[in-house]
């Protein structure tokens, strides 16, 4: 299954988001994640008992997204070919976790709160000057990486489970040194290469198709020429704006309301605070003798804390963001005050309020049509339901859906030659352009016959009834209509015989031991011959695998490489190899370079081992890859 991922295009740019993406915030840890949404919220991933719905990995790509457009900008496009490779990094992530949870279930291994405690406190990038864990660089870090806490510490449980599973068992396995000089070797040694590339494109054709091949590509190509079903819709919607504007609550449910939800209308009080943290309580008792003679803040916690400006500044909080033993006396201070020393599990805390913002109450007065807006929509939506019941009703006894509009007084809409691919041929409303091309509407259009009116859908704005106008069957196309797309079809396939007639000639020929210079000669094909090139470096448009294919190759033979119904055919035809004498710092550089490689591979055959034994389930159509 996980086999089954493609590997990822080659452009930088889309290598570039998914590395950043995907590993940015791993520096924290300190220790060595394009959805149809037409579709219902199914699961797209399964391993055993665990799974991930559509809306959930919809949500980890428009994350990962915002990620990227924050650290390249907005002026980045994110197309859909590095869309569709985010996804797909995101599904190998997510699903190696799943496996690799499912396998810590069944060792019982099982990461603690108060671990995951130790670890944050006691890393460096969380640490004041003076050594300690500071709450608010933690806040800034995440929030620099637009990370909240419980993703933090969920990742953070993840990597330590997935080093216990995956990462112990392999790290001890060492690639031998003595391997080193050979694989640099490889890595420095140069190959010349001479190549021909045969396109069908390109090709001449000396003959028109007749008549008789005509009709036989029309026999031949048939499914190719069907028109697939058209149905022509007229449809109605109830929408929940509409049906609110009507309703008007009274003032005992207006004020009921407010009662209920007043914390809604509450915005609490916040304090600018500034805060030093010291490791002693005689250096505290210092530092606090030292504000008393009016010494500025900033500069005894330089001198006594060792903090900088900005980790002194703790910024506006509110009561409940800071540690219990500092929240009641922060906030029974004045402004200007000084609070402590107070004792905590981090060390002795002394802090300074420079700025009170009251809390604010929003009265029942000010938020009267936020209130009356938010019961209308709770009501109409009940009193759509209740509406479309009784519609139900009339439809079962026979009424058409003119009556329903007129009684309703909305307006029918329609759409004209319907596809079940949602593509049409017109609309009378394109703001329904969306509804139309929706799932839940192309459902419900091809489950009805002429004449039916169909159950209710439901949309984000309200409900839609839909009537089936006119069906046309799907049908062959006429000859006529198809004979441009015969004779392309025709064409291409000419030009690929002939293509593959020049590739077996020439084939042939190396085959008997000629030179690829005479034949490209003869066949008048233009021979490119390269640069010295390295392992690994590009020529002629070909992929990484053709690239290893070519480097493969030993002198005087030949490799066909295709790729887009283009073939190139390529033969080394020199050899340089590398300098003996291999700096030291570059043999090192390679033995960690292959180790890294080294325990990949046996990670990834891990985790493979690991699924073999769970009931491992992905649904690429479902999140848009029809070729998985």
């Amino acid at each position: 299954m996980i086999s089954k991922i493609r590997k990822y295009q080659d452009s930088w740019l889309t290598k570039a988001i998914l590395a950043l993406t995907a590993l940015s915030f791993m520096s924290l840890f300190g220790i060595t994640g394009y959805v149809n949404s037409a579709n219902k919220n199914r699961a797209v991933i399964k391993v055993d008992n665990l799974e991930i719905l559509q809306d959930e990995m919809n949500v980890k790509l428009n994350n990962s997204i915002r990620k990227a457009k924050n650290m390249f900008g907005d002026s980045i496009e994110v197309t859909d070919e590095i869309r569709k490779n985010i996804l797909l990094g995101l599904i190998k992530e997510n699903l190696n976790n799943m496996i690799i949870s499912r396998e810590a279930d069944k060792e019982n291994v099982n990461i603690s709160d108060n671990l995951i405690k130790k670890i944050i406190s006691t890393q460096p990038e969380f640490m004041d000057t003076t050594g300690h864990f500071n709450p608010e660089l933690l806040r800034r870090q995440l929030s620099y990486f637009d990370m909240s806490e419980q993703e933090y510490i969920s990742d953070l449980k993840q990597n330590i489970i997935n080093r216990h599973i995956v990462s112990s068992p392999v790290e001890n396995i060492a690639f031998p040194k003595f391997m080193n000089k050979y694989v640099a070797q490889i890595e420095n040694q140069q190959k010349v290469f001479s190549y021909v590339t045969i396109n069908p494109a390109v090709l001449k054709i000396d003959r028109k198709i007749s008549d008789e091949e005509i009709q036989q590509y029309y026999q031949d190509f048939a499914p190719q020429f069907e028109e697939a079903e058209k149905r022509d819709i007229s449809f109605l919607e109830l929408k929940i704006d509409d049906l609110s504007k009507k309703i008007n609550p009274s003032d005992e449910e207006i004020s009921s309301f407010y009662k209920e939800n007043k914390s809604q209308y509450v915005v609490a009080e916040k304090r600018y605070v500034l805060q030093m943290v010291l490791d002693s309580k005689e250096n505290a008792d210092k530092a606090l003798s030292e504000l008393q003679k009016g010494t500025d803040f900033y500069k005894v916690a330089s001198d006594i804390a060792n903090q900088d400006r900005e980790t002194t500044k703790l910024g506006n909080v509110t009561a409940d963001s800071l540690l219990p033993e500092l929240s009641d006396k922060v906030f029974a201070q004045k402004a200007n005050e000084i609070v402590g020393p107070i004792n905590s599990e981090f060390g002795w805390h002394i802090l300074k309020v420079t700025q009170i913002t009251p809390k604010k109450v929003t009265s029942l007065e000010s938020a009267k049509n936020d209130i009356i807006n938010t019961i209308r929509q709770e009501r109409a939506y009940e009193e759509a339901l209740n509406i479309v019941n009784k519609i139900e009703d009339r439809i079962g006894n026979g009424d058409n859906l003119e009556n329903i509009a007129k009684d309703q007084n909305v307006k029918i809409n329609k759409v004209f030659s319907l596809k079940e691919d949602g593509s049409y041929k017109s609309l009378s409303n394109n703001s329904y352009k969306n509804v139309v091309m929706s799932g839940d509407f192309i459902e419900t259009a091809f489950s009805y016959n002429v004449g039916e009116i169909s159950q209710v859908i439901e949309t984000d704005n309200g409900f839609i009834l839909a009537n089936i106008d006119k069906i046309e069957d799907a049908h062959i196309k006429p000859l006529n209509d198809v004979k441009d797309e015969i004779i392309k079809i025709w064409t291409e396939n000419e030009k690929s015989a002939i293509a593959q007639e020049i590739i077996n000639d020439v084939v042939a020929d190396l085959d008997n031991g000629e030179n690829l210079q005479n034949i490209a000669s003869r066949f008048k094909l233009n021979l490119i011959t390269t640069k010295p090139l390295k392992r690994g470096e590009e020529f002629a448009g070909l992929n990484s695998a053709q690239l290893t294919e070519a480097y493969q190759t030993p002198t005087g033979e030949y490799r066909l490489l295709s790729s887009a119904g283009t073939t190139r055919i390529v033969t080394p035809v020199k050899v340089i190899n590398a300098n003996t004498n291999i700096d030291k710092n570059q043999l090192n550089g390679i033995n960690l370079k292959m180790q890294k490689a080294l325990e990949q591979d046996l990670s990834n055959e891990l985790v493979n081992d690991y699924s073999k034994k769970m009931d491992v389930r992905v649904k690429y159509r479902l999140m848009g890859f029809d070729d998985l």
